[in-house]
Order: structure tokens, then sequence, then C-alpha cells
């Protein structure tokens, strides 16, 4: 199949203002949190509480993409994430752009009503309780959006200028169910592009399903809902939501929607999304990705154990490996009391006996990967090799 798509525009990434000192303007808005909305039926109760206040105004015109950002306390960066948006070369007069506040306590708010008032074409929706993951207010966006094909963002990160027009001109014009891109990340000011198990292929990757390209199914972008464009239509017809109180919820929504598509693209040499970890002064807001504590390491066990329940009868796709060792990880990380060490351990140990010493896992060097495979087998033993793993790592942290 030969495939079309635009031409790739070679663009300076910028790493936004954080680096040199983030400046904002304050802005001061009296107007109280708006509504509290449930997942089911958003769109009929968002549009019977307040709606002059919940939408500042209602476009005639269909967007061609709708982008979601889901926000929590970010007014130190969703103004770059907003503008990334507004730039983009496909127009912003093509994009409807949906922001759900999780019931933020600083200026975030305040921000987002100053765009929406602004630009007609942005939406926005407050929570007047915090839902504890980005789940539930994406799930808002998705009902809420008008566009055919869905896009996300994180308040924390933004968007090449060109990746609306190059994901969504690419889905169009090769009819495809997902087109896919890959993303740089900006650790404290300074890009990094890691390596992964889709390296060693084509620049372009079309696929007619999943089971053609087992690989794609392995964490990182493949996976990470931001690198991508979706059809509504696939998620509406197979019920295809982020799961609301467990987290792993971006693996989870990409393979089953990866499952129902039927054509698939990836441009693996387009890097597209900027993602950003930035450790000295501003850090991702609220993400529970780069903080370990044990409510959030049980809602991610109950992720992992969601999607591992899911795919219980394949072992073909890499993140079911990847995962178990990424909660591995997570276990070790974690001031955990015993109670729950055990209650974690006797729950994943059939992973950890499923898991084959000869596993190859492409992110790490072969000598790490062969002792990160002993160790896993060991902790398939019993509890109490790990637990000792487990307290020996956190005192040589110290």
């Amino acid at each position: 199949m030969d495939l079309k798509y635009p031409q790739t525009i070679l663009i300076n990434k910028r790493v936004s203002d954080e680096c040199g000192g983030l400046t904002m303007d304050i802005i001061k808005d009296e107007d109280k949190s708006i509504s509290d909305t449930e997942s089911t039926g958003n769109r009929e109760k968002i549009q019977n509480i307040n709606p002059m206040n919940e939408v500042y105004s209602t476009k005639t015109k269909t967007p061609l993409v709708s982008v979601i950002i889901p926000t929590y306390n970010g007014e130190n960066t969703i103004k770059i994430a907003i503008e990334s948006v507004i730039n983009q070369s496909l127009g912003f007069e093509n994009i409807e752009l949906v922001i759900i506040d999780d019931n933020s306590n600083e200026r975030t708010q305040n921000i987002i009503k100053e765009f929406s008032k602004k630009y007609e074409n942005i939406k926005s929706i407050f929570l007047k309780k915090n839902s504890g993951t980005a789940s539930k207010p994406r799930n808002i966006g998705i009902e809420y959006a008008h566009a055919d094909y869905m896009m996300f963002l994180d308040q924390d990160d933004e968007y090449a200028p060109d990746i609306c027009d190059k994901l969504y001109s690419t889905l169009i014009s090769n009819s495809a169910d997902c087109v896919c891109c890959r993303y740089e990340q900006i650790f404290d000011c300074k890009s990094k592009k890691y390596r992964h198990i889709l390296d060693k292929f084509k620049n372009i990757i079309n696929i007619n399903s999943i089971e053609e390209f087992p690989a794609l199914m392995s964490l990182g972008f493949p996976t990470m809902i931001w690198t991508k464009i979706y059809k509504k239509s696939i998620m509406i017809e197979n019920n295809i939501k982020f799961p609301e109180k467990d987290l792993y919820e971006d693996v989870y929504f990409s393979s089953l929607y990866y499952l129902k598509s039927k054509n698939i693209i990836i441009l693996n040499d387009y890097y597209g999304y900027i993602y950003k970890v930035m450790t000295k002064n501003i850090s991702k807001s609220g993400s529970t990705s780069q903080n370990f504590t044990k409510p959030l390491v049980n809602k991610q066990f109950n992720g992992f154990l969601k999607i591992m329940n899911e795919f219980k009868n394949n072992d073909n796709y890499p993140f079911i490996t990847e995962l178990t060792v990424d909660m591995t990880k997570i276990y070790l990380n974690t001031d955990l009391d015993i109670k729950f060490q055990k209650y974690f351990l006797n729950k994943i140990k059939q992973y950890y006996k499923r898991y084959k010493i000869t596993t190859r896992i492409n992110a790490v060097s072969i000598p790490f990967n062969l002792a990160i495979n002993i160790f896993i087998k060991l902790f398939s033993i019993n509890n109490i090799f790990p637990i000792f793993v487990s307290k020996l790592y956190k005192f040589i942290k110290r």
C-alpha cells in the first residue's frame, strides 16, 4: 500500500519559557467553579448547567480535530500548552480545544476562562470535585467534543507546530483508524530521544491489524495517548473509555483501541509531541507518573491487573512483560507497609511465573536486561526475597 502523507515540516522545536524563567500574566476572574459532571450523560448535564458560563460560545462549523486537555493545578504550564494548539499549522479555526479542569485550587481556572472568552472554539468545563486522575476529565472531553477525530495533550507538555496537520492529513489520505508519531522528551531543558523496539523498523509503518505487528503493543510512544489521532466513532461503538479509578489508563485505552483498529500508521521518524519533565523549578503538576505514594501505587496496580485481565491469554505483546517490570520498579521505589507488600506480591506472582528468563527488554542493555530477568524469576519463588530486596534498595538510596 502506498501511503500518502504530508511533507515533514522541519522545525526548530523550542523548549518554552520555563527553561528561561516562566512569566505569566495574572488573570483576575471572579467567576466561580461551574459544573460537576458524571461520566454518564455528561453532555446533557453540561448543557443544562449554566451553559453561558460552561461554554463561552459555540461554533457552527464542525471542527476537523478536537484536542482534549485535562488540567489540575497547572497554572505554570497550561498557557504554553494552549498556545501550542492555537499556533497549529492546520489552522486553529479547524480545531476545537476542550479543556476539562479537575477542580484546581490556584489560577488555572482563571487562565482557562480568559482563553475561552477570547476564542470561541475553546470549550471549558470545570468540575466541582477532584476525581484523582485524568481519566474522568478525558472521558468527559470525548463525550463533549464535536469533531470526528480526537487528540490528547497534557497540561505541562506541548505540541510541535505541525502535529495536528501531520496526523490528520495522514489519517484522512489513507483512510486510517489511527495515526501515531513519536515524542521528544525535554528533561530539565535538555532534549532526549530514547531507544525503542521500533527503532530498527522503517520510517513509515502501516499495518491492517495489531496482530500483523505485535511489537506495536509496547510501552513508550506506541501506547501513549498523546502521540496519536483517534476516530471518535471507534471509541463510541466499542465503548472504549479511560478507567476512572485506575492508572495505566493510557496503556489500557490505547491497547483496546488498537485491537479495534483496521488500519494503523506509525510515523516512526516524526517527533510531533514535546513531553517535558522539569525537576528543578517546574515539575509535572500532579503527574501520577512522576510520584510514588501508596495510594497511587494502589491505583497503578489496579490498572495493571485490569490490563492483564484483558490480555490474560496473550503473551505475544511486549507490553505484557514490560508492565510487569515497570510495576516491580514502582514497588521497589515506594514505601509500602508489609501488609500491602504481601498483597501486591501475592497478586503479581502469577505474572512473575509467566515471565520468561529469555525476555528481551529493548530499552536496556543486555547485561542489565539479564539482571532484571533473574530478579523477576527470583521474585516468583516466595515473598521473602522481594521484601528483603525492597528494604535493601531503600536503604542504599538514602
